[in-house]
């Protein structure tokens, strides 16, 4: 096994355990809390209406921009920067909270991973009433095809955030 496999595996391993425990802290708050309203900001803009940012249950996230970068195997990378702030009673981490998806032609995009430095880890815990500019890479399928972006809090689907980026 070469260390790259390794350490995705590690990685995998970390992750997986992360959401379980963050799960089992949660399902308690969640049953006894208010009611989970749909929140969404929903601002109007030039008659469209604009929902990418506003809140997932006691996170308020933003769907900022898309840039373009190279992952480690130096294919092409959409990077997406999300702004995440924590307004629950406790810590949070953005990748056991919100649950992020980008498409294609309807087809989910691969996370990527990428070497360079820059890039702010979603699974920095912040405590409440922190925000946290973060990015998360996507391999493309190709450079033309616009991406679309979608935000749900973790393990729900009440409220979602969507952009969608036109690609030159």
């Amino acid at each position: 096994m070469n260390v790259k496999k390794i350490v995705l595996i590690g990685i995998g391993v970390l992750v997986i355990g992360t959401v379980l425990v963050n799960m089992g802290s949660d399902s308690k708050e969640e049953v006894t809390s208010k009611k989970e309203t749909a929140t969404s900001t929903a601002v109007k803009k030039q008659d469209a209406e604009v929902t990418d940012i506003g809140d997932l249950g006691d996170y308020h996230v933003a769907i900022k921009e898309l840039t373009f970068a190279k992952d480690y195997k130096g294919e092409d990378v959409a990077v997406i920067d999300y702004e995440f702030t924590n307004n629950s009673k406790k810590n949070a981490m953005f990748l056991t909270s919100i649950t992020t998806k980008a498409f294609q032609n309807g087809i989910a995009l691969d996370s990527a991973i990428m070497t360079e430095e820059g890039y702010v880890d979603s699974m920095t815990e912040i405590q409440p009433g922190v925000t946290l500019n973060l990015k998360v890479p996507y391999k493309l399928a190709d450079m033309t095809t616009p991406v679309s972006v979608e935000a749900t809090k973790l393990f729900s689907d009440k409220v979602k955030l969507t952009k969608e980026f036109t690609l030159q």
